[in-house]
């Protein structure tokens, strides 16, 4: 069962009127097996994605066949500490890394097929990084192949990692060249990151929202300038329930971002068309990220992990 919120014939035609929704897996509220990630990984057919915070840091990757439903906890090895967001690209899974107080946070790269991972980046310039959040890909700016990713010091703040060496930037990382170059340094915590398709826009989300509910909730539209570096930061949107988390931006450029009441979908002017209210996926009606391939929504809603299809493929 879910709940929907239309505010215009445009939602209301990307859900139907008999959206249909089913249960793939439940468990204990406190055992959040899908958290984070939710990627399409088109050699296995299956979306990948990330628990929350678990005793055991490193066996935290799991996935679901779009065939069967069946899901599986990935045994990759190396295995990948405190892994969070994740994205497909050129024939490997790139995973986020949190680290923890010993080991630097980092993003890995891993063959989908044989489970096998490689370290890609973990420092800029000798300096570990933080707990890299969250990872998009672009290969239209400069005719390269770049890496963007979020660095926030979450680990840190969450008492699970060491004390920073960097701020909170989103980087920029050249895949070819593999030099690393911090391209937003004024965000507090920088969290989801995508761009639209003709990837002339980024969308960033700045998420530093304390327990007493003050700080921001914002996603952030930039542009790109003639070297690929983001300018002219706008704001795009403003949660009105808790903080904006993972990105999506479907094929006409909407954006689709999980918040603190579920999954809203936004024009590219950032008009607010509609809401999947997370109050009836899961305890805490938390949606921190979900996957969109065709016309399907893998949602991942903490304890509970949901498969939504819509009227109309929009990825």
């Amino acid at each position: 069962m879910a709940s929907f919120i239309s505010y215009s014939p445009e939602f209301t035609s990307l859900i139907g009127y008999k959206p249909k929704i089913k249960l793939l897996a439940a468990g204990p509220v406190s055992s959040p097996f899908a958290h984070e990630g939710g990627a399409f990984i088109p050699a296995t057919n299956e979306i990948w994605f990330t628990a929350n915070q678990l005793p055991i840091q490193n066996t935290n990757v799991s996935s679901v066949n779009l065939e069967t439903n069946q899901i599986e906890l990935l045994s990759i090895q190396p295995p990948i500490l405190t892994p969070n967001g994740l994205n497909y690209f050129d024939d490997s899974v790139y995973i986020c890394s949190q680290g923890n107080r010993t080991t630097s946070g980092a993003i890995y790269a891993v063959n989908p097929t044989t489970l096998v991972s490689r370290l890609v980046v973990n420092s800029w310039f000798g300096l570990r990084l933080n707990s890299p959040n969250d990872v998009t890909f672009s290969t239209k700016v400069g005719g390269r192949k770049y890496m963007w990713f979020t660095d926030p010091q979450v680990a840190y703040l969450q008492a699970f990692g060491s004390s920073p060496q960097l701020d909170s930037f989103v980087y920029r990382f050249d895949l070819t060249t593999s030099e690393l170059q911090p391209v937003i340094t004024d965000l507090i915590i920088p969290n989801g990151i995508a761009f639209d398709p003709s990837e002339t826009t980024l969308y960033v989300s700045d998420t530093a929202l304390n327990p007493n509910g003050h700080g921001t909730y914002i996603v952030y539209a930039y542009d790109l300038n003639k070297h690929g570096l983001p300018i002219n930061r706008r704001v795009f949107s403003v949660s009105s329930t808790g903080i904006p988390d993972g990105i999506k931006v479907d094929k006409v450029g909407r954006v689709w971002t999980g918040e603190g009441d579920g999954i809203n979908v936004r024009d590219h002017h950032g008009t607010l068309l509609g809401v999947i209210l997370g109050r009836d996926l899961c305890q805490s009606g938390v949606i921190s990220n979900f996957a969109i391939i065709n016309s399907t929504v893998i949602i991942l809603a903490q304890e509970k992990l949901w498969r939504l299809e819509l009227a109309v493929s929009v990825l």
